[in-house]
């Protein structure tokens, strides 16, 4: 029956006017050969973060490279830098410094790496187990190490506008208004379309009215000062916990962030259903993660990978925009419980800032995790999961967390020999021995 024909989209309109709107408009143009893409720029927020400090996680590389961003070649033409891991300070309950790397960590064949490091009780830290981290300590960029990208957005924006005029996404005059479905243009022209796609940021030019869960108790850090840095941190991304709240070192600039007072202010959550009739809400627009960690850009391209996977049709499918729905926002909430957990995992407690959140409420998702985690020592990994296991596990153990149950195959060595496993391996990785 021609009823249960389901008819692909025949056009779509993106509205943003940075990297995550020209993103989408020419994955949506890859996708839809013969549906018309169309662009309508609109200001790029303050609160954009996004679109204003693009950083790619190694698990996106696959898809900067389908459209025409192959990491290599943006590394090669100083578009991006490399960024090998990232390095707290004060923010441990011993005061030690502890690392992420963007990479995986060594294995064992021994056992599980973090058990058998638990079981060792080494003086080395966690992070000397992981190669991204030791490459990052040394000031190097291995080919061995696949870091995440720092991009710059300028040049980023000006990259993919080349890639979307050989696409041909057409651009129109710059958003006015829209009522109705129907985009108006500063022009006076005005365009409807099968699919809208709103990527302009925290403004949500399209979805205003629409339900956003607040997520500023898990994440506090609402307020955000910037200013230019005073040195380059090489491969190695910095904070500092202060009383306040943090301060943090990336490419070219030096940041501060607390939960009130002057500066950018930052609304962390998420829109309820990201997709909602014909409009999709993605970046930013979707969710807002914050400023710590920069890993809206990121959460950016998963969207839209998820929105090339379930491609909708010309007319809106309940079950597809339910299923959109849910996957986009456990994978936003999966990200959410990381970065709150650098906040709510016990670390550091000292100061007006860390007091104020000591009694704050933690998502549910989160409390279930780092209770897992602190009975068994377990980071089960999500069906929706943007960071992998590794970062997990550095972000815990770094805190100071220790399970308290031992894990079965470590237990299988004695201390001693798991010492000599541990102690061998961090001093091949201090040699730059990395494995293949």
């Amino acid at each position: 029956m021609t009823g249960n024909t389901r008819e692909a989209l025949r056009s779509v309109a993106v509205v943003g006017g940075g990297p995550v709107a020209l993103l989408a408009a020419i994955a949506l143009a890859q996708a839809l050969p013969d549906a018309s893409v169309t662009l309508t720029p609109a200001s790029v927020a303050p609160d954009a973060l996004a679109d204003r400090f693009p950083l790619a996680l190694p698990a996106t590389h696959d898809l900067l490279a389908t459209l025409g961003l192959a990491p290599d070649r943006l590394l090669a033409k100083g578009v991006a830098r490399a960024r090998l891991a990232t390095r707290f300070d004060d923010w441990s309950r011993d005061g030690r410094p502890w690392l992420i790397g963007d990479d995986s960590a060594a294995t064992l064949p021994e056992g599980r790496l973090h058990a058998l490091w638990l079981r060792a009780r080494s003086p080395h830290r966690f992070h000397d187990l992981i190669p991204a981290c030791v490459a990052a300590g040394a000031g190097i960029a291995d080919p061995r190490v696949e870091p995440a990208l720092h991009i710059d957005p300028a040049r980023l924006t000006q990259a993919l506008a080349a890639i979307a005029g050989q696409a041909g996404i057409r651009l129109t005059a710059p958003f006015a208004g829209f009522a109705a479905d129907t985009l108006h243009c500063q022009d006076g022209t005005h365009l409807t379309a099968d699919l809208l796609i709103d990527a302009s940021g925290p403004p949500r030019l399209l979805r205003q009215d629409t339900a956003f869960e607040d997520w500023r108790e898990a994440l506090p850090a609402t307020r955000l000062t910037l200013s230019p840095a005073t040195a380059d941190p090489g491969p190695l991304d910095r904070y500092r916990a202060t009383p306040t709240g943090w301060s943090a070192h990336w490419p070219g600039v030096t940041a501060q962030a607390q939960a009130g007072g002057e500066g950018i202010a930052i609304a962390p959550g998420r829109l309820t259903a990201p997709f909602a009739g014909r409009i999709l809400a993605i970046g930013d627009a979707a969710a807002q993660p914050g400023p710590l960690g920069l890993l809206g850009f990121t959460l950016a391209l998963t969207q839209i990978a998820l929105i090339r996977e379930l491609l909708p049709a010309r007319t809106p499918e309940p079950l597809l925009i339910a299923e959109v729905n849910r996957r986009a926002n456990e994978r936003a909430d999966r990200l959410r419980d990381f970065l709150a957990a650098h906040y709510h995992a016990g670390g550091r407690t000292t100061g007006p800032f860390w007091h104020g959140i000591r009694h704050a409420v933690r998502p549910p998702s989160l409390e279930t995790l780092l209770a897992q985690f602190a009975r068994r020592g377990h980071v089960v990994t999500a069906d929706e999961e943007t960071v992998p296991r590794d970062a997990w596990l550095a972000l815990l153990l770094g805190q100071g967390i220790r399970p308290e149950r031992p894990d079965p195959v470590a237990q299988s060595l004695s201390p001693a020999e798991a010492a000599r496993a541990i102690d061998t391996l961090a001093k091949r990785l201090a040699a730059l021995e990395f494995p293949s």
